[in-house]
């Protein structure tokens, strides 16, 4: 297959996880709208009918633990089969809305079929980030949603039930604790953030979408798990982004556990070894999964969680750069380190892999290939281990 083909899923994903780290005088925090259960906040679109909708524990009596994924950026064939040669069972991938729905009323399925499909021969798990809206469903009202949720909510069932049995998960949205993420407009990131147009999500607002989604895959795929959207990690509390931490506990605070299977985490490194103390770099390291899973243990919530980013990059950017060698041994030693004492953490994603980029630039600093596709010394090492 083309890897061309792929390129619409590459577009809108390059400020998908390390543009905000930047550490400021803390301003007030965004106060969650008072609500009991925000699942239940857009009820009147959920549109579950007579379905089941309390969470479940599918896939998880017979499934490893942890299951092992890499994300991608787009994926062909090439990227597929490096992919199960490294020795992953699953692929972390974003579906763009804006690129399967381009207008209204008419969806492009070629390029999200192809990708089902190359998964699923290779007997690759998969999991879909839903978000990324289409500028016709663009919404700039920062007292509300900065998209139609209703649109959203039909994309959502469309996808579901077109791939109803093939996906093991989806994650929905991307960051809702950053403006970039939650209400971006598209464009060129600096910008973006030269212009600054966006909100954080209000953590009710988010989870109230979460509960619309929760419902409808609920509907149209029982199986397939409903994932909350990894956070941030930062702690900058500012209009264009809010402390990760405070965020999460925002989101059990306003009832997110009644509408997700599963929570996502991104856990980066920031250039240092997963075994520095976890205060080490004002909290800024791996160490800070087990605060995220603290915190959901204070808010009483018992739900599995799954590191759907981790990586270290060998190629400058907004987060520290490691070489090659260090890359290989600290993706290691931090699979070690979830192995050994987060047994809560029950699938673990390698950032990321993708060919075919600058060698200058820092997504492509973190795949565990070249721009060549030669493999660098993270992906045979990742390939060696014993999982």
């Amino acid at each position: 297959m083309n890897r061309f083909v792929w390129l619409f899923l590459l577009l809108g994903l390059i400020a998908c996880q390390t543009e905000l780290v930047v550490e400021q005088t803390p301003t007030a925090v965004p106060t969650p709208t008072p609500i009991a259960t925000a699942c239940d906040r857009f009820a009147e679109l959920g549109d579950a009918g007579e379905t089941a909708v309390s969470p479940a524990n599918i896939h998880f009596s017979d499934a490893p633990a942890p299951r092992y994924a890499v994300h991608t950026l787009f994926m062909d064939e090439t990227i597929a089969d490096l992919a199960v040669e490294a020795g992953f069972d699953t692929v972390v991938q974003v579906l763009p809305w804006r690129d399967v729905q381009p207008v209204p009323g008419q969806f492009a399925w070629a390029a999200a079929d192809a990708l089902v499909q190359t998964a699923r021969q290779r007997g690759l798990n998969l999991v879909l980030r839903l978000d990324m809206p289409p500028a016709w469903a663009a919404q700039n009202d920062p007292a509300g949603l900065p998209f139609d949720l209703a649109a959203y909510a039909d994309f959502v069932t469309a996808v579901a039930q077109r791939y109803k049995g093939q996906i093991l998960g989806y994650i929905i949205w991307n960051e809702p604790n950053l403006a970039a993420e939650w209400s971006r407009s598209g464009g060129d990131l600096e910008a973006h953030w030269a212009s600054f147009a966006g909100w954080v999500a209000d953590p009710a607002d988010y989870v109230g979408v979460l509960g619309v989604a929760f419902r409808r895959i609920r509907a149209a795929d029982p199986q397939a798990l409903v994932v909350g959207g990894g956070l941030a990690p930062t702690n900058e509390n500012s209009p264009r982004a809010v402390d990760d931490r405070v965020f999460l506990e925002q989101l059990w605070a306003v009832g997110m556990a009644d509408c997700v299977d599963v929570l996502a985490v991104h856990a980066y490194g920031f250039g240092l070894s997963p075994d520095v103390p976890d205060d080490i770099h004002n909290n800024l390291n791996l160490g800070r999964v087990e605060q995220v899973h603290d915190i959901m243990q204070a808010a009483g919530v018992t739900k599995p969680v799954w590191i759907t980013e981790l990586g270290y990059t060998v190629a400058d950017g907004n987060q520290p750069t490691v070489s090659e060698t260090q890359q290989a041994d600290y993706l290691l030693a931090a699979q070690a380190r979830a192995a050994e004492e987060w047994p809560w953490v029950t699938l673990f994603t390698a950032w990321n892999l993708v060919y075919g980029r600058s060698p200058t630039d820092e997504m492509g600093g973190y795949s565990l290939v070249n721009p060549d596709l030669t493999p660098r010394p993270a992906f045979y090492a990742w390939q060696q281990l014993e999982k």
